[in-house]
């Protein structure tokens, strides 16, 4: 399949500034196979996320997958951006979502564009910054980095045990340095000088600076006309639709063998619109029979 070029937020750090051009695929049948097996089946969804990344980015045009252990590099909100891309090269720009109103408790139905939701990439994030956080004994300066994969990956694991002290570990772990009035503390030094209270303003701050990272929308429930803000993660509809296409992938393959004569991987390295074009022929050439 081919790969189309793209354009990320922020961008991987590397020796001659940040690379932001990189290049995506769509997950094919094999992709939706190999996340259903193994650990990866029942991994936290920040995990199967850099996994599902992992095969399908490339950080050159016609170069090998870039593999999990990038895909954790990159920022949340750089990670967001590339699940829509994804979306897109797979299934088209549209979206059809599906909530419960806040207030009435009635479904609400979305119809969204992909597109809509990324954000700019011009000017370019910064993945490290200076920034100030007020709070009760004044403004304090903080050197922060934005949140990454790994960063989602290890508080998820830490969630199971305790979901406060893993947001709270997530947030200290972007402090990269504290400014005060005759020294800067740096690394966990700095992690442990922040003041507690300064922790809401430093999520604040951080999301201010990867708005990619949460999406939030604005809508109004048709039953009870409420105002509502509801919070899309493409990471939960990207896998939602893999989870789904993989409950009819083992049927196709069956089929199209069965009647091509295709090996499992001929079949499964197709796209999902492929697929549904030879079942779709094939079916019309039986009516037709």
């Amino acid at each position: 399949m081919e790969s189309v070029e793209v354009r990320v937020p922020t961008g991987l750090r590397r020796a001659d500034g940040l690379q932001r051009r990189m290049w995506l695929r769509p997950w094919s049948g094999e992709d939706a196979a190999a996340l259903g097996e193994g650990p990866t089946a029942n991994a936290p969804l920040a995990a199967r996320t850099s996994e599902l990344l992992g095969r399908c980015l490339a950080l050159a045009a016609a170069a090998t997958p870039a593999g999990a252990e990038v895909a954790r590099e990159l920022t949340v909100g750089d990670r967001e951006a590339l699940l829509l891309h994804l979306h897109r090269l797979t299934n088209g720009d549209r979206l059809d979502l599906v909530a419960g109103c806040s207030r009435c408790g009635e479904r609400i139905e979305l119809e969204l564009r992909a597109g809509d939701l990324l954000l700019p990439t011009e000017p370019p994030g910064e993945a490290e910054r200076w920034t100030e956080l007020t709070g009760a004994g004044g403004v304090v300066s903080v050197r922060v980095r934005l949140p990454t994969g790994e960063d989602q990956e290890r508080a998820a694991r830490r969630a199971a045990d305790d979901e406060a002290a893993a947001a709270r570990d997530l947030l200290r772990a972007c402090v990269l340095e504290v400014g005060a009035a005759d020294a800067v503390v740096e690394s966990e030094g700095a992690r442990r000088a922040l003041p507690d209270e300064l922790e809401p303003a430093l999520a604040e701050k951080l999301g201010e600076l990867d708005p990619q990272a949460e999406i939030r929308l604005a809508a109004s429930c048709p039953h009870c006309r409420a105002d509502l803000e509801l919070s899309f993660d493409a990471g939960e509809l990207v896998h939602a639709e893999i989870d789904a296409a993989r409950d009819r992938l083992f049927r196709e393959v069956h089929v199209l063998a069965l009647y091509y004569h295709w090996s499992e991987r001929e079949i499964l390295a197709m796209t999902a619109a492929r697929r549904r074009r030879y079942l779709e022929l094939l079916a019309r050439a039986r009516e037709e029979a």
